[in-house]
């Protein structure tokens, strides 16, 4: 599984860029050496992001940034965003002689969606096509049936039993194959949980939480989850919730982690972009791991609770 973090180039972390100058050494490092980015049209569609990826040789995984535009009544075109893609093909990524850029979604409308999906086809793009939480499963058996790579969109803001029992249910239906593996190579946008990145046999995931996380104060560390470390964050009040007040054993351990990877408490706890490069690192570890167990992991077992 290869999991995509959203927004590095948008958010400042690169070369030259604001956020990334604030950095020391191995928060840099960590930065550059990050192989799994998503960027989103609506925000890149500047040229001067544009120019950074390129300079940077940037592959990213492009989504369309359909939603970010709804929620801020932006509209959005087919034309315009087809001509950002075959433009700019030399920094989008490819695999398998398909271009990771996503159809431009219709949002809370599938058919819409899926008459973009025709259009961008006809305009010379084939992007991956998308299938949002709630919508008819007819849309998805389609896609099932006519493309090698798909999308489930649309899950940020549901519940977790929400989200888990319909995924269960799509998994189970429409995208397993009898052993318990993805018919086809499945992303899934905006997954930020580790049971669900573990649950279900997903090609690729992306999420914002690393910067997310950051801005709340917090560090996602590989072992233990999230952590509190701002000096500013409320948590600090509370026995547990802030590294602070975690027993000196616990501190002890994670500050030898920390020495270890080569961050500084100090700088965590008063650099909200020290913060965010850790993040980096946390997700990265958490993919390899992840990807380290996938083989022993029986998806199978989804199918027979299931049925």
């Amino acid at each position: 599984m290869n999991l995509f973090l959203a927004a590095i180039y948008t958010n400042s972390y690169k070369p030259g860029m604001q956020r990334f100058e604030k950095l020391n050494e191995r928060e840099q490092t960590i930065v550059c050496h990050t192989p799994h980015v998503l960027e989103s049209w609506h925000y890149v569609g500047a040229q001067r992001y544009v120019d950074a990826m390129r300079e940077d040789g940037a592959k990213v995984f492009l989504d369309s940034g359909a939603f970010s535009a709804y929620t801020l009544g932006v509209s959005l075109s087919v034309e315009n965003y087809c001509n950002y893609i075959n433009r700019n093909l030399d920094i989008i990524r490819v695999e398998d002689n398909v271009v990771m850029a996503s159809v431009l979604d219709g949002i809370g409308d599938p058919l819409q969606t899926y008459r973009n999906q025709i259009e961008m086809e006809a305009r010379g793009c084939t992007p991956l096509p998308c299938y949002h939480f709630g919508e008819d499963p007819q849309y998805l058996e389609h896609y099932v049936r006519n493309y090698d790579y798909i999308t489930l969109g649309g899950m940020v803001g549901a519940s977790s039993g929400q989200l888990m029992n319909w995924l269960d249910e799509i998994w189970g239906k429409y995208l397993l194959d009898g052993s318990g593996r993805a018919k086809i190579k499945v992303h899934g946008f905006g997954i930020t949980a580790v049971p669900i990145m573990e649950r279900y046999d997903w090609y690729s995931v992306d999420s914002s939480s690393w910067i997310q996380s950051a801005a709340f104060g917090g560090i996602v560390t590989p072992k233990w989850g999230p952590l509190s470390v701002s000096e500013k964050s409320p948590a600090r009040h509370d026995a547990g919730q802030h590294v602070c007040n975690l027993s000196k054993i616990e501190q002890a351990e994670v500050y030898k982690m920390l020495d270890e990877q080569g961050f500084s408490y100090d700088r965590l706890s008063t650099i909200y972009e020290s913060r965010a490069a850790f993040n980096i690192y946390g997700y990265m570890a958490i993919g390899d791991q992840m990807n380290a167990n996938r083989d022993k992991t029986n998806f199978n077992n989804l199918r027979q609770v299931l049925f």
